[in-house]
C-alpha cells in the first residue's frame, strides 16, 4: 500500500485562519498609520496657514475676519479661501478691510485631509480660555476633542 502525503482539512483551516489573522493585524496597522499621516499634513498645513494669517496681521493689522489685531472679535472665519478672508485674493469688497494688503499670504491649501475646510476662530476655548486659533475640525468633521488647531495669540 502507497504511503499518501498530504494535509488534511484541520491543518488547512488552522493555516487559513493564521493567515487571516495576521491579514486582520496588518489593515488594522495600516489604518492607524493612514490616520497618523492624516493628522500629520493637518499639522503641516496648519504651520503653513498660520504662518499666512500671522503676515496677514503684520502687514494689514487684521485678521481674516477682518477685526482689528489688538481686537480680534468674535467672528469665526469658516472659508479661509474667500476673498474676504484676505489671505489669498482681495476681493473688490476687502479693499478697505485690509490695508496694505500685499498677498497672497498663503498657498491655496485650505482643505483638511478630511475635505473640511481649515477654520479661523478668535474665541476657540482652550482649556477653559480663549483662544485665537486656525484649525481644522479633525477626523470627524465635528467641533470638538479631536480637533487639530494652532494657537495665534501666543
Amino acid at each position: 500500500m502507497k504511503n499518501k502525503r498530504g494535509f488534511t482539512l484541520i491543518e488547512i483551516l488552522v493555516t487559513i485562519a493564521i493567515i487571516s489573522l495576521l491579514g486582520s493585524l496588518a489593515s488594522i496597522g495600516v489604518i492607524k498609520a493612514m490616520r497618523s499621516a492624516k493628522i500629520k499634513q493637518a499639522e503641516t498645513d496648519l504651520a503653513m496657514i498660520s504662518s499666512g494669517i500671522i503676515t496677514l496681521a503684520d502687514a494689514t493689522g487684521r485678521w481674516p475676519n477682518k477685526a482689528v489685531r489688538t481686537t480680534p472679535g468674535n467672528t469665526n472665519v469658516l472659508d479661509l479661501t474667500a476673498d474676504s478672508a484676505g489671505l489669498l485674493a482681495l476681493g473688490t469688497n476687502s479693499v478697505t478691510s485690509f490695508p496694505n494688503w500685499n498677498g497672497p499670504y498663503c498657498d491655496d491649501v485650505m482643505t483638511d485631509p478630511w475635505k473640511n475646510l481649515y477654520f479661523f476662530d478668535p474665541v476657540y476655548t482652550v482649556d477653559g480660555k480663549s483662544r485665537i486659533v486656525v484649525g481644522s475640525l479633525g477626523p470627524n468633521g465635528k467641533k470638538d476633542g479631536d480637533d487639530i488647531y494652532i494657537l495665534l495669540d501666543d
